[in-house]
């Protein structure tokens, strides 16, 4: 008969509490550093011409007119813009104004040109579509601009967007099977590459970031095989919480990750289970769900997005065979990228390094990273635009920020020594010695 299981006691459940606080001091130890170099960093944060657009829809959100919204929306992004150009001109060596000054006439000379405009590109109908069916980032953004205005509501968004990535990453990493250590090395590697550099400007890449990293940490969780009901649930809030953000990545996304579960269950005898099909089922349904969605609400389509690169948003005539044009700018890009990575090989050298860890340690962690990394580039070759390329492939760093840390816990990272626990013999393991040991090791 096994032997009965007692209520665990005081003493007990007091240590496991501070067991618990200890664990959550160190990543959110990195948060705060990271806040603190973050609010230093002064007029190095500015707003995009996309920052604009969310802070209007923000404000409208809010209740404000069009008018209105496009008002304040408007003098947030000119003082932003003319503080980064105020201090860009001040570091050179010729000029002898004073930052304020300096600001002051390039804050007035922007709101002069916007005032009467009904948007700093254009007002045509295609362009607003594409970001009006995007609502998931302005729709968050606004209780923070209501509460600290569009600069600093939309700021304190970008710190927690990029701080949630970086815990959600240090969980993932923990649920892995990685040491507390070992996660928050991942953790900062987030912060210092591009991903938590992006999270924290006030744009879409932070709350889909975010999403994404939900999506893997459910997809680990169910090709682990553990939690399978909450690691679905999961799975599908970040999925829902991705296509309100940015559907068309989404598709590519959950196509890749889709592709990604149905290439482990065919060459992966570890991967081969329920766990895992439920999320390539999972993904599937995601990839559908947007095409579905794009047809019955009409929404833009990758031909739209197409014309507007190509037209310089409308602005031109529209391009009779988009996808040829496409076909030979992504080929110009893509050789001056590999051309790039070759003077400056430290993407590429991080990447392969990673990349073996994930092959070597993964276990499953790998398909998941390698499906992000396409994304990345799926996106980038959808809109190869030099001046926006690192921001659409961002995505492209992620087999760093997973693979980098398991090399951290394989070879750098002290583990506790454990006892394996000893269960009466013949209660569950039906007499076999060999089941008593060994549960407790890191898969």
């Amino acid at each position: 008969m096994p032997l009965a299981r007692t209520a665990p006691t005081a003493p007990a459940v007091a240590r496991t509490t501070a067991r618990v606080r200890r664990r959550a001091v160190l990543p959110l130890l990195v948060c705060v550093l990271y806040a603190i170099l973050q609010l230093a960093a002064g007029p190095q944060w500015t707003l995009f011409p996309d920052s604009y657009r969310y802070a209007r829809a923000a404000e409208q959100y809010l209740g404000a007119s069009r008018q209105e919204a496009h008002r304040t929306a408007l003098a947030a992004y000119c003082e932003s813009r003319a503080e980064r150009s105020a201090h860009d001109q001040r570091l050179q060596p010729l000029v002898r104004r004073s930052e304020h000054a300096i600001a002051e006439t390039e804050e007035k000379a922007c709101l002069d040109r916007w005032a009467d405009a009904p948007d700093i590109t254009t007002d045509d109908p295609r362009y607003q579509a594409i970001f009006s069916t995007r609502p998931g980032y302005p729709l968050l953004a606004a209780p923070f601009v209501g509460a600290f205005g569009v600069l600093g509501g939309m700021r304190v968004l970008g710190l927690i967007t990029a701080a949630a990535g970086s815990l959600l990453v240090f969980g993932l990493l923990r649920g892995a099977g990685l040491t507390g250590w070992a996660a928050a090395a991942g953790q900062v590697t987030f912060l210092a590459t591009p991903l938590g550099w992006w999270s924290a400007q006030a744009l879409g890449e932070g709350l889909f970031t975010v999403c994404t990293l939900g999506v893997l940490w459910g997809g680990l969780l169910l090709t682990r095989r553990r939690s399978v009901l909450a690691a679905a649930a999961l799975t599908v809030f970040s999925y829902t919480a991705a296509a309100v953000t940015r559907y068309s990545s989404v598709l590519v996304l959950a196509a890749l990750l889709a592709a990604a579960a149905l290439a482990a269950l065919c060459f992966s005898s570890r991967l081969r289970h329920r766990g895992t099909a439920v999320f390539a089922g999972l993904s599937a349904a995601a990839a559908g769900g947007v095409v579905l969605a794009m047809r019955m609400l009409g929404l833009p389509s990758s031909r739209t997005t197409l014309q507007d690169t190509f037209t310089h948003h409308f602005d031109g005539p529209e391009v009779s065979d988009p996808w040829s044009a496409l076909l030979g700018l992504a080929g110009r890009f893509w050789r001056d990228w590999a051309a790039e990575q070759g003077a400056m090989p430290y993407f590429l050298l991080l990447t392969a390094v990673a990349a073996w860890a994930l092959a070597a340690y993964g276990d499953g962690l790998g398909w998941l990273a390698l499906a992000t990394l396409l994304t990345g580039a799926c996106l980038i070759t959808a809109h190869p635009l030099v001046q926006e390329a690192d921001r659409l492939g961002v995505l492209m760093w992620m087999p760093v920020v997973l693979g980098l840390p398991l090399i951290v816990d394989r070879h750098w990272a002290t583990r506790p020594v454990r006892e394996p626990e000893m269960p009466c013999v013949g209660a569950s393991t039906g007499g076999r010695p060999e089941l008593l040991l060994g549960r407790h090791k890191n898969q």
